[in-house]
């Protein structure tokens, strides 16, 4: 008899214990816990981007007028010359007649960066000797597929980028060709720093012969972007998810061009909705919904 009042004590304990935990318990949240946020229109323009060249503006090539020898080069590899200055002597040999020593003169201001003959190469008329470059006016030039033509124009900014180098550097586009070559399905385009005075000669990030990227900011307008994420699809038709008075509800829309990550909305959503980005299990459409307000989605 004291065994079975014990016993019943000691389930009555139990009982007493359980209640207080079902007691302590919180309220179970009603519907799929989801986060929202709310739809706006924001400004949205693609990135086009296109290997770059830097070239110079002035590239004087120097032909030999002459058959004969050079007997003297007077501004080798690197020197600095003005125009008119003489580069070269080329002396005919020829034995009936004494001509003389003819003396090739630059045609511009520069550094000689190529020297195609060293004293003593005998040489025809039409070789070429050297080359006069000015790496101080530089030209960039980029190659622009068929189908970006219609986006870029004549004085459009840009940014041209360069290995080890931090910072961008500002450019316009000075002239596109109207011709797209067969072979590479390109045009080519012209572009200038768009601040000249940025240009060092000591610079040796900007000289010609250096490659890099330049890219463009196109197609600006405003409109619609969500994470990818959001949508959801019925079959092949994507639809996204809204809340309204608690309960989530599918809209069908139409998507447009998917950008890092984001895609943009054309025809369904409208500003001012309440985007369910993301639940925690599936939500039906009309199902009640508990909307996570502590923390972002």
């Amino acid at each position: 008899m004291y065994a079975l009042a014990k016993k019943t004590l000691l389930v009555g304990s139990y009982l007493l214990s359980f209640a207080a935990i079902a007691f302590a318990l919180p309220e179970k949240e009603k519907g799929p816990l989801v986060f929202v946020a709310p739809v706006q229109t924001t400004e949205i323009f693609d990135t086009l981007v296109y290997p770059a060249r830097l070239i110079p503006k002035i590239n004087a090539t120097l032909l030999s007028e002459t058959d004969g020898i050079v007997t003297q080069i007077q501004a080798p590899l690197g020197r600095t010359v003005r125009a008119h200055q003489a580069v070269l002597t080329i002396t005919n040999t020829d034995p009936v007649y004494n001509y003389a020593p003819l003396r090739v003169l630059s045609p511009v201001s520069g550094v000689v960066s190529s020297v195609e003959v060293t004293e003593g190469s005998r040489v025809i008329r039409g070789q070429k000797l050297a080359t006069i470059t000015d790496p101080n006016q530089i030209r960039i030039d980029i190659e622009v597929t068929a189908s970006d033509l219609g986006a870029i124009h004549t004085d459009m900014a840009g940014a041209l980028r360069i290995a080890s180098r931090v910072d961008s550097i500002p450019v316009t586009i000075r002239g596109i060709s109207p011709f797209v070559d067969p072979a590479t399905g390109t045009a080519t385009a012209e572009l200038e720093l768009a601040d000249k005075s940025s240009r060092k000669t000591d610079d040796p990030l900007l000289l010609p012969g250096v490659v890099g990227t330049v890219d463009f900011r196109a197609h600006d307008h405003r409109g619609i972007e969500i994470p990818e994420y959001a949508v959801i699809y019925r079959g092949q038709n994507p639809f996204v998810r809204i809340v309204e008075n608690s309960k989530a509800h599918f809209l069908p829309v139409t998507l447009g061009v998917s950008r890092h990550g984001n895609i943009e909305i054309t025809k369904g959503l409208d500003p001012g909705a309440v985007l369910l980005v993301r639940a925690n299990t599936y939500v039906g459409d009309g199902e009640s919904v508990t909307v996570q307000t502590s923390q972002n989605p």
